[in-house]
């Protein structure tokens, strides 16, 4: 029973530790991709990465946000 509670707490704390967002809820280790393609004025707070490794810009607490775009038109993933 002790290792099995062990091992929950462990489980809960690397979700802390290793979560893809900050305490403020900002996205962690963006690309440099991601950066270049930002636009200008727009904070990399605002930025989302989807399952697929996809970015994305959300302006608003609710809305689904764009995809992220480089100069070419092509949607900035992470490989």
């Amino acid at each position: 029973m002790r290792i099995l509670a062990s091992g929950a707490i462990l489980a809960i704390l690397s979700g802390c530790i290793f979560s893809e967002y900050d305490e403020e809820g900002r996205l962690r280790n963006i690309s440099p991709e991601a950066r270049t393609a930002l636009p200008n004025g727009i904070d990399p707070g605002f930025l989302v990465r989807d399952d697929q490794g996809c970015y994305g810009v959300v302006l608003e607490a609710e809305g689904p946000g764009v995809p992220l775009r480089n100069d070419l038109g092509q949607q900035v993933c992470d490989a």
